[in-house]
C-alpha cells in the first residue's frame, strides 16, 4: 500500500508543481492524466470524491486515466488495484484546482504617441512570469514602437493565460510644410500650409510672418510693406499632441514703376489716332488697356479711337519677379461739329439741288437734332427733328432765308449752326 502511494507521487510530480505534500496543484480548463505503475493481470478502479470538479474521460479499469479539470476546487482521487491473487490495495491523492490567472494589462498614458515618446505597460496584479509579445519577459513593458501587445503570465500553481491586447499607434509620419506665392511688395503674398499626418488630424497650427503678423488658418495672404528677406514660420500640432515646425526664408522685391506719355495730347473724330510712349521702369509692358475693349502687348502702341469721348487707358507691366504695377490716364477724343450746309437752292423738280439741308459726318449718332427755316420776318416755316429730312421750298418765294441747326453730340454738348440760304426759282 505505501508503496503504491509513492509510485503515484513520484509519477504525478513529473507533470506537476507539487507544493505541499500528497497535494497536486492543477488547473481548470485541462485535462490530465494520473498513473500507477502496473501490475500484469491487476484491474484497477479510480474514483473521484467531488466530481462536480472533474470527470474521468478515459482509460477507467487500467493503470492511466486522463480527467478533465472542469471547475475550482478540490477532490480526493482513489485507485483500487484488484490483482490476479484477488488481493486489494488503494492508494490516494489530493487534487487543487485553480482557476486560471487573468492578467489585465493597462498603459499608464495615452496609446497613440508621437515618434520619440514612449508609455509604460503594467499588469494589473503580480505573477510568477511574464512573456510579453515582443519576448520581454520583465512585469512591465516599456513601448515606443507601433504594435498589438498582450502579455502571457504564470501563476504560483503553474496556470497560463493570456492577457487582453492593447494597440500602440506612434504617429511617426507627419511634417510641417508650406507654399507661397507672390514676393512683391504691397501686393499679397498667399501662404498655403502643405502639413502632413498620415494617421493623425492636424488640429493646430501657428504662423509666424516675420514682420509682426501671426495667423492661425490653412491659407493666409500677407502683404508686406517693406522689400526684404523674411522669416517665415510655421507650427503644427496633431489631435495627439504630435509637434513639427518648419522656418523658410522668403525675399521681397519692390514693385517696376508704370509710366506712358502720349501724342498728340488731343484728338478728335477728323484726326482719332493717337500714339503711346512707354515710359516705365524696371518692367516690361504686360498689357494695354485702351478702354474700348481693344488690347495690345506692344511696347509703344498707336491706337485709333472710333467714337468721341473718355477713355481710360491702363498699362500694366511686370518685372522677372511677376511684380507688377499699373498706371490709367484718362484721354478725351472731342466731337467734330462738321456740317456742309449750301448756301443755294433750285426747288424746280429738275433732279438737281432741289431741296435744303445740311450734310455732316457722324450725324446718326446725335442724341439730338433741330433743323430750323426763317422767312425775312423771322418766322419758323420749316422744322424738322429727322436728319434725313430737308426743305423743299415748294410754298415759298424767290429770295434769302435764315436757317438755324441746334443738336447735341455724341458727348452731350449742346452746338449750334446758323447761316442763309438763298432760294432760286
Amino acid at each position: 500500500m505505501l508503496k503504491l502511494k509513492a509510485i503515484i507521487l513520484f509519477l504525478i510530480a513529473l507533470a506537476t508543481q507539487i507544493v505541499a505534500q500528497d497535494t497536486v496543484h492543477l488547473c481548470v480548463g485541462e485535462s490530465h492524466d494520473f498513473a500507477v505503475p502496473y501490475t500484469n493481470g491487476s484491474n484497477y478502479n479510480w474514483k473521484i470524491q467531488n466530481n462536480s470538479v472533474a470527470t474521468i474521460t478515459s482509460g477507467n479499469g487500467t493503470e492511466h486515466i486522463i480527467m478533465n479539470l472542469n471547475s475550482s476546487g478540490t477532490f480526493l482521487l482513489i485507485v483500487e488495484e484488484l490483482n490476479a491473487n484477488g488481493c486489494y490495495g488503494y492508494d490516494s491523492i489530493l487534487v487543487e484546482i485553480h482557476d486560471k490567472p487573468t492578467p489585465i494589462i493597462s498603459a499608464l498614458g495615452p496609446v497613440q504617441l508621437c515618434l520619440g515618446v514612449d508609455v509604460i505597460l503594467q499588469v494589473n496584479t503580480i505573477f510568477d512570469s511574464y512573456l510579453w509579445s515582443d519576448g520581454s519577459s520583465a512585469s512591465e513593458l516599456v513601448v515606443d514602437s507601433t504594435g498589438d501587445y498582450s502579455v502571457i503570465v504564470t501563476d504560483e500553481f503553474g496556470c497560463v493565460n493570456n492577457s487582453n491586447g492593447i494597440l500602440i499607434d506612434v504617429q511617426s509620419d507627419f511634417s510641417a510644410d508650406f507654399d507661397f506665392e507672390g514676393i512683391c511688395v504691397n501686393s499679397p503674398t498667399t501662404f498655403l500650409s502643405t502639413s502632413f499626418s498620415a494617421g493623425d488630424v492636424i488640429n493646430f497650427l501657428s504662423w509666424n510672418f516675420g514682420n509682426g503678423v501671426q495667423s492661425y488658418s490653412d491659407s493666409v495672404s500677407v502683404s508686406y510693406n517693406l522689400v526684404g528677406d523674411y522669416q517665415v514660420s510655421l507650427f503644427i500640432e496633431t489631435s495627439v499632441g504630435c509637434k513639427d515646425s518648419i522656418i523658410k526664408t522668403i525675399t521681397i522685391f519692390g514693385n517696376p514703376k508704370a509710366n506712358f506719355n502720349y501724342n498728340p495730347y488731343t484728338i478728335s473724330t477728323l484726326n482719332p489716332e493717337i500714339n503711346f510712349v512707354n515710359t516705365s521702369t524696371n518692367g516690361a509692358p504686360y498689357l494695354w488697356n485702351f478702354g474700348d475693349s481693344i488690347y495690345s502687348v506692344i511696347e509703344s502702341p498707336s491706337h485709333i479711337y472710333d467714337d468721341p469721348g473718355v477713355y481710360d487707358v491702363m498699362l500694366i507691366v511686370k518685372d522677372v519677379n511677376e511684380c507688377m504695377d499699373s498706371i490709367t490716364k484718362y484721354i478725351v477724343m472731342y466731337y467734330d461739329f462738321v456740317l456742309h450746309v449750301p448756301t443755294a437752292f433750285t426747288p424746280n423738280d429738275d433732279g438737281d439741288n432741289d431741296q435744303f439741308g445740311p450734310q455732316g459726318l457722324r450725324m446718326e449718332k446725335y442724341k439730338s437734332y433741330s433743323f430750323y427755316i426763317y422767312n425775312q420776318w423771322g418766322e419758323i416755316i420749316f422744322e424738322t427733328e429727322d436728319i434725313n429730312e430737308w426743305w423743299d421750298g415748294a410754298d415759298s418765294q424767290h429770295g434769302s432765308y435764315a436757317w438755324a441747326i441746334v443738336i447735341v453730340d455724341e458727348l452731350g454738348e449742346m452746338r449750334k449752326k446758323v447761316g442763309e440760304v438763298l432760294l432760286i426759282k
